[in-house]
């Protein structure tokens, strides 16, 4: 149930440059979005998450951030997986983290919970289009 598999990864090198080229965008500190809906589709939502160097500077730094989005993420994408599947539509999304300093897990899940509530809200209004 709480997996994170290889298939849930966006990993295709032409659909992260159609990702970052024609999808949109929205903005929930320290994680800016951007994502892409396919209305024809099996429910399945694939992510990217990424902490630049820019913003972390060491790799520790980095790989400490990515592991806690990636333990986020995990564990709270249940109710937009079954907004999927309800809808029949896949979602392509990368989260990247945009913050200075290091926040702590429970904040980092907060803020992930209500960036899955926005992508929930962003497939339900992209139905009714």
């Amino acid at each position: 149930m709480f997996s994170f598999p290889k298939k849930e990864r966006l990993c295709s090198y032409s659909r992260i440059q159609e990702l970052f080229a024609k999808g949109d965008a929205f903005l929930v500190y320290p994680f800016s979005v951007r994502y892409m809906i396919d209305q024809e589709g099996e429910g399945k939502a694939r992510v990217m998450i990424v902490c630049p160097k820019r913003y972390q500077r060491l790799a520790v730094n980095r790989n400490l951030t990515k592991r806690r989005m990636r333990e986020a993420y995990r564990l709270n994408n249940a109710d937009m997986k079954s907004a999927l599947k309800e809808k029949g539509c896949n979602i392509d999304f990368a989260l990247s983290y945009v913050a200075k300093n290091i926040f702590d897990y429970h904040h980092l899940e907060e803020k992930m919970k209500e960036v899955l509530a926005n992508i929930e809200a962003k497939i339900m209004e992209q139905e009714n289009r």
